[in-house]
């Protein structure tokens, strides 16, 4: 990790500090002012939930910002909590920063402001590692999916992967990925690939979409340096995809766990 994205999450972290104690959802608007934003506005926004607009001029110090959030978007639920968070975390990065490894630097930097460290450590350490875990964590900080797993990964309680793959033309192509730092993905595990790329053709993956139910056990994996084993839980999803739901499977991968 490059040193302005330490600092980006190290500032992330530090805004989004609450009290001792204080009981999960934290509302991301609380972190508006000290990012410079001096005004939240529901109108209707193109290719994505929420953004921000920088303010030009000025005698402030620091940029100052206009948060706009879509109208159709319900406030203080989940998307809501997401899209406010991931446009409050354009204005701890650079442009460049911000578009960089796929947006991954981007969400790391929302989790943090969403979901506050130290208090959503301690939950996780108490919840189990599986799909139903993940979206209770989910629902306990009123946060997106992606947002959460982000955040479990980096709070140090398992090592692994997230993998979401999205059925496109009857086939899984993996479109979104999240991994615990230090760890580098497989080249199979590209955005963009195939499933059959990565995985065995005898893998739960299809179970899942075939049957609807979570699926778990050890996986055949295509690794450049051979073949290796993965624990993996798989569930289905649905995500929104210019207005059409589409199917996908989430892939929890996991290579080690704390006690």
């Amino acid at each position: 990790m490059g040193t302005s994205a330490a600092q980006a999450l190290r500032r992330a972290r530090e805004l989004a500090r609450v009290p001792v104690g204080a009981s999960p959802p934290f509302a991301p608007e609380r972190c508006c002012a000290p990012c410079g934003v001096v005004r939240l506005r529901r109108v209707p926004v193109q290719d994505a939930a929420a953004q921000v607009d920088r303010i030009p001029g000025g005698t402030a110090p620091g940029p100052r910002w206009i948060l706009s959030v879509d109208r159709r978007v319900t406030p203080h639920t989940p998307q809501w909590n997401g899209a406010v968070a991931l446009a409050l975390a354009q204005t701890l990065l650079s442009r460049e920063a911000a578009e960089a490894v796929d947006g991954e630097l981007a969400e790391a930097v929302a989790a943090e402001l969403l979901l506050p460290m130290r208090p959503f450590r301690l939950a996780a350490r108490r919840t189990d590692l599986t799909m139903d875990g993940l979206r209770d964590l989910a629902s306990r900080f009123s946060a997106p999916i992606r947002l959460t797993i982000r955040q479990w990964l980096r709070s140090g309680t398992w090592r692994g992967y997230a993998l979401l793959w999205r059925v496109e033309h009857g086939v899984p192509v993996l479109r979104w990925r999240a991994r615990s730092p230090g760890e580098r993905f497989p080249d199979g595990a590209a955005l963009g690939a195939r499933a059959g790329e990565l995985l065995a053709t005898s893998s739960r993956l299809y179970e899942t979409l075939r049957a609807g139910h979570a699926a778990h056990g050890v996986e055949e994996v295509r690794a450049q340096a051979g073949t290796v084993w993965w624990f993996t839980r798989f569930g289905l999803v649905h995500e929104d995809a210019g207005g059409r739901p589409r199917r996908a499977v989430l892939a929890l991968v996991v290579l080690d766990r704390r006690p």
